[in-house]
């Protein structure tokens, strides 16, 4: 029997085509998904210790807080999956756009009785001041509303973007990143 969480989709929605900021690409966008899964060796109800052996034979221990729900209902044999995403969109910013970062987290867990598992997701929007971009070395340095400086190493599917700027460039940054963690239990 196979118990789901099912969670809302975090989506990153991207302006097409904004006009008038120059040549080459206004938008780029990526995504990471990736998957792993571990099958429960032991369960410790005491400590709340939870050791697994993962998809690529690692021993894991991890300690479950006390925000787990149904923890005891986690028996060794059982297969947990965790699900990550990553996105990250970039487009030219609006000029009348201040640039303040913008977020917003979303939870969830199990209902009381029903099998363990959780979501998180966030996702955060902001604009940053390009200084430069070594397409070379693929490095952008950047700074943040508050004046932080970054350097960053672009992903080539955002490369063609990047160079296309030009130092002082406002460019808008969302960036969306999500968890779930499933179980399947061991089938008798």
């Amino acid at each position: 029997m196979k118990t789901s969480l099912i969670v809302g989709a975090l989506a990153v929605s991207l302006l097409a085509g904004c006009t008038g900021y120059g040549k080459g690409p206004e938008t780029a966008e990526r995504e990471d998904i990736i998957t792993r899964t571990a099958v429960v060796k032991s369960v410790d109800m005491k400590t709340r210790e939870v050791v697994m052996r993962t998809d690529d034979d690692r021993i894991v221990s991890v300690v479950a807080g006390p925000e787990v729900r149904n923890l005891a209902q986690l028996d060794p044999g059982d297969r947990i999956w965790v699900d990550y995403h990553e996105a990250v969109a970039v487009r030219m910013a609006d000029p009348a756009d201040p640039g303040d970062a913008v977020g917003v987290v979303v939870t969830d867990r199990a209902a009381e009785g029903d099998a363990p598992g959780a979501a998180a997701g966030a996702i955060i929007s902001l604009v940053v001041e390009l200084i430069s971009y070594d397409p070379d070395t693929s490095i952008a340095t950047f700074s943040t509303p508050d004046g932080v400086v970054k350097s960053v190493k672009v992903k080539p599917e955002m490369r063609a973007f990047a160079a296309a700027r030009k130092p002082g460039d406002r460019i808008e940054v969302t960036m969306s990143t999500a968890v779930a963690v499933t179980i399947q239990e061991k089938s008798g």
